[in-house]
């Protein structure tokens, strides 16, 4: 069975093997919005979240609408959709989530950073902001952090650069992209430090 990949770095985009699959903005949204949360959220607070200005009866039902159009579209497993609760559905490959707990491992790491932390990172942060030009409320806060954790991995990349890598005596960022080889002749004033 073909795993399903979301990515919401650099806008929205759904996956399923290497079939791109297109989903309507209400699905879109309520994916997305499921996808922001990692966790299962009631069903009346996605109502009141993703149809803010809507009667509770009318957005209850464009739910129902949303959950229903996923099917035809082949992306209902993408979704877990049990009585008063919804979840992105747990194997569901998620860009942001793989982003953040890098990040995380990062940041809360000890000294040694490794190098294939930095080479699965890198892509990620070069994938632009979380849901990019989406303009709905309850993206632009997790936008915000996202945008503040992002820059903060890339400072601690370029202080990182010149931290101990596992297996490299030479610092992350240079063993990652010369594969720890940099000539004596052509290495920096701060190399000539090292043993």
């Amino acid at each position: 069975m073909n795993r399903y990949a979301l990515h919401l770095l650099g806008g929205f985009a759904v996956q399923v093997g290497d079939r791109e699959v297109t989903l309507p903005p209400g699905c879109q949204r309520l994916v997305a919005l499921l996808a922001l949360k990692r966790r299962p959220m009631h069903r009346l607070w996605v109502c009141a979240t993703l149809w803010p200005h809507t009667q509770t009866r009318r957005a209850v039902a464009s739910l129902r609408s949303a959950t229903w159009r996923l099917r035809p579209a082949g992306a209902d497993p993408l979704v877990i959709d049990e009585r008063q609760y919804m979840a992105l559905a747990p194997d569901v490959s998620v860009d942001w989530h793989d982003a953040v707990d890098l990040i995380d491992r990062l940041l809360v790491g000890n000294a040694v950073v490794e190098p294939q932390l930095v080479t699965d990172l890198l892509p990620l942060l070069r994938a632009g902001e979380l849901l990019d030009k989406w303009i709905e409320p309850w993206v632009c806060p997790e936008r915000s952090r996202y945008h503040a954790l992002r820059m903060s991995a890339v400072e601690a990349l370029g202080r990182g650069a010149d931290k101990p890598v596992a297996h490299h005596p030479r610092g992350a960022l240079r063993s990652v992209h010369t594969g720890g080889t940099v000539p004596r002749e052509h290495a920096d004033s701060r190399d000539s430090r090292l043993p």
